[in-house]
């Protein structure tokens, strides 16, 4: 008869999901983007302790670049969560039709750092995504993941078990997207280069079609 170590199972649970994708027309959108940026930096600036962010909601931006590039994000958001979950976004939510149900960005925001900005760990309230692209930086864009699971820290037996309170560091460049859960706590160290540091936000969720009936989506 097989022993209890042979029929054990080692189990990999709780991953968390997040994406890094480059942009294919960064190019043509991120020069007019800072530019925007910096028109509105003249008077619609929340000037923060630890960085600057325009005001009000870039969806409300004339430029067309934002448009574009906001289309672009949505669909890659969309595309991500099907990629994770191997399933049509609209079964997983439990509708019958593609159109049924959306990803719509909430808000959104340029932030802009300076030497010696940062920003201290932080999470995106009531978000199912959210989403960072890169527009402009003198040197590497970096983002720490910070480790997702509860209290992991609260008792420590000398050895790393499974990475506790492990800091995943992103480092990034200018044309690139960067997708996670809207719950994981992500962090800017401090910035340290001489230009500023142009990056862009977005708070992601679902958006049904009026009168849509939810079912049951199952496993």
């Amino acid at each position: 008869m097989p022993s209890a170590a042979s029929a054990a199972k080692l189990l990999n649970l709780f991953a968390t999901p997040a994406a890094r994708i480059p942009c294919p027309f960064a190019e043509a959108v991120n020069g007019p983007l800072v530019d925007a940026v910096r028109r509105r930096m003249a008077s619609e600036v929340k000037d923060l302790a630890f960085k600057s962010e325009t005001a009000g909601n870039l969806a409300d931006w004339e430029e067309p670049e934002a448009r574009r590039l906001t289309a672009w994000v949505l669909t890659m958001a969309r595309s991500f969560v099907e990629t994770v979950r191997h399933r049509p976004l609209h079964e997983l939510v439990g509708t019958a039709v593609p159109e049924d149900v959306q990803v719509k960005a909430l808000r959104s925001w340029a932030s802009v750092y300076r030497g010696g900005d940062h920003h201290a760990a932080h999470s995106h309230p009531n978000t199912a995504i959210a989403a960072i692209y890169y527009v402009a930086s003198g040197g590497a864009c970096e983002l720490d993941l910070l480790d997702p699971r509860a209290n992991v820290d609260y008792f420590d037996p000398g050895i790393t078990f499974a990475a506790e309170g492990q800091i995943v560091r992103l480092s990034c460049l200018p044309g690139e997207l960067v997708l996670i859960p809207g719950w994981m706590k992500h962090s800017v160290p401090e910035y340290g280069d001489g230009d500023v540091r142009v990056s862009i936000a977005w708070n992601l969720a679902y958006s049904f079609a009026p009168g849509v009936e939810l079912r049951p989506a199952g496993d």
